[in-house]
């Protein structure tokens, strides 16, 4: 077995930081890079150790912050079965996704980068080789989106209404998303090349939950290609609801950056123009909130209600 070494350097911008190693060396085809907080990563890196393709690429985990030594642990153990190199950066605080991407970005060696969250689970043996063969045949630097599933997560009583707003928003055919390849770009399982990332970074003004993988998506559609490809993997974390209704609620700051970042293509989405109704309707949040929480109701009224919510919420800063 390898044993852990410390990284001889780093390339990431200044901030605290521990890093590790498996010691493993060598070139690889892809950099797989995985942004953490209090997520543990360890059954990703698992699954990620058994997939076709392991051993022609890097891990790259980025803990931004979670001051977790029990996770560091686990984290440090993982990688040392990893076939390929392996690298865990553990900062010290915490920074934001936007850049702990950034940061991930910096230390990757391949020119092939693959985004994938601590909570995502690959739903297929040959996730990261079908990655590989297709960046192989891309002539041009360009973002490869593989979509985002719920195959291998069973929702408990309190998850299904997050459950079920995934499975309309984000569970998207392939087909269906390159209708409108910028807005769904969802960065849990996405690769990009280098030079994507060089030209468009994640916008690091976003904070807290929601909508930078939106604006970043967007802004990259107009520069390079997106391609829309079936090559999934799960979404593990379903919120309980009342974290997912406290994160809807908060996260009306960043849909403001986006809209104002992007006034055209958010002029395209229902949420903009629902937002725009419920600005004089301000006894729409409570009720609606009521009615999203109460679980004995159907699950399309409770999702309606979170609709409406949401848009009520936006609408005190758009």
């Amino acid at each position: 077995m390898t044993s852990l070494t410390p990284s001889s350097e780093s390339q990431l911008p200044a901030v605290a930081l521990i890093e590790k190693t498996n010691g493993v060396s060598g070139a690889v085809k892809l950099s797989i890079c995985i942004p953490a907080y209090h997520d543990d990563p360890t059954s990703l890196i698992t699954a990620l150790t058994l997939q076709t393709g392991a051993n022609a690429s890097e891990l790259l985990i980025y803990d931004d912050g979670s001051d977790d030594a029990d996770m560091a642990a686990r984290i440090e153990g993982a990688i040392l079965k990893f076939p390929g190199p392996a690298r865990y950066i553990n900062a010290r605080q915490n920074s934001g996704r936007s850049a702990a991407r950034n940061r991930l970005v910096c230390a990757a060696t391949s020119e092939w980068v693959l985004f994938i969250d601590a909570d995502m689970l690959p739903d297929s043996v040959d996730f990261l080789s079908k990655y590989i063969g297709l960046t192989e045949q891309q002539k041009t630097p360009a973002v490869i989106a593989g979509g985002f599933s719920l195959k291998q997560v069973k929702p408990g009583a309190n998850q299904k209404l997050h459950a079920a707003q995934a499975k309309r928003s984000d569970c998207i055919p392939a087909n269906r998303r390159a209708l409108d390849p910028g807005r769904f770009v969802f960065s849990s399982n996405i690769v990009v090349h280098k030079q994507v990332l060089r030209t468009v970074e994640f916008d690091e003004q976003f904070s807290g939950w929601g909508w930078e993988d939106v604006d970043w998506g967007l802004r990259v559609a107009h520069v390079f290609p997106i391609l829309h490809v079936e090559n999934t993997a799960t979404h593990l974390g379903l919120e309980p609801d009342d974290v997912l209704i406290r994160k809807f609620g908060s996260s009306g700051p960043n849909y403001a950056r986006l809209v104002h970042n992007h006034p055209t293509a958010t002029r395209r989405m229902k949420l903009t123009f629902m937002s725009g109704m419920m600005r004089n309707w301000p006894f729409v949040a409570g009720a609606s909130r009521m009615v999203a929480l109460h679980r004995n109701l159907p699950l399309p009224v409770r999702l309606f209600a979170l609709k409406l919510y949401r848009a009520r919420m936006y609408a005190n800063h758009l």
